[in-house]
């Protein structure tokens, strides 16, 4: 399997430190770029991919984002590579699990990180599978044949209620805002096929973009669709930091036909 990933971390127009992270392996970046190409096919070998939107006071948010973010980066790391899909999405409840209680426990430490927290999407191929997992509202989208479709639901008041007149920042899920979190793990809907376009996303990017301009931007190369969408979210002002994850799964390479003489 072949990717081309393109990733942008964006401080925005009106804060003046980053809490955004993003993972492509075992790389991580904040307020930077990043363009590159993945290859894997060894059964075992995978892949995990991820923005992290942190919040909390002073430098408490950049620290919650960065600390989920390599917390699951040496997890992958570390496991067996012959778990199935189920053992992978237990593995991935046991970083978050564990990224949870680590958070609030350095809360209660330190009183100048109280409520730090950290929301996080994600995504996980192995073997031409995928998997989805998140928690919170930074968000998933696929493109496919033209046809933007978000894979995640928001775990926001406003999305649970079903309230459009909430608040769109008020969170009922995080790792370490508060008392109880969980993961939402499960297989990509109608699987992983040559030719689709994923996006990975902080609210910094889709409270402020729509859906229609969020495909229009997709529908370009790689690169400028990347640099279009952190360009939307800056002329709409840039309330928020701003990560765009873009991932295409290449066509596979064609077979050699060896020469005959």
């Amino acid at each position: 399997m072949i990717l081309h990933v393109e990733a942008r971390c964006d401080v925005g127009c009106q804060r003046t430190g980053n809490e955004d992270m993003i993972l492509v392996g075992e790389r991580r970046i904040r307020d930077a770029t990043l363009s590159t190409q993945v290859e894997f096919d060894p059964p075992g070998e995978r892949m995990v991919m991820a923005v992290a939107d942190g919040m909390g006071g002073a430098a408490a948010g950049e620290r919650a984002s960065e600390y989920a973010l390599t917390r699951l980066a040496e997890m992958m790391h570390k496991a067996p590579p012959d778990l199935d899909g189920d053992e992978l999405c237990e593995l991935l409840d046991i970083w978050a699990t564990r990224t949870h209680a680590d958070l609030l426990e350095q809360g209660r430490q330190d009183p100048t990180l109280a409520g730090m927290g950290t929301t996080a999407v994600g995504l996980l191929l192995r073997h031409g599978q995928a998997w989805r997992f998140h928690v919170g509202d930074s968000r998933l989208y696929r493109l496919r044949a033209g046809q933007l479709q978000q894979l995640t639901p928001d775990h926001s008041v406003r999305q649970v209620s079903g309230d459009a007149q909430q608040p769109s920042n008020l969170l009922v899920n995080s790792l370490g805002g508060a008392r109880d979190s969980w993961l939402e793990c499960a297989p990509i809907e109608g699987g992983l096929q040559p030719g689709d376009r994923f996006l990975l996303c902080s609210d910094g990017l889709h409270d402020v973009v729509d859906g229609a301009h969020i495909a229009s931007a997709l529908g370009a190369d790689r690169e400028t669709a990347t640099r279009m969408l952190v360009q939307m979210a800056r002329d709409a002002g840039g309330p928020d930091n701003i990560s765009a994850l873009v991932i295409d799964v290449a066509h596979p390479k064609p077979a050699r036909v060896p020469h005959s003489f």
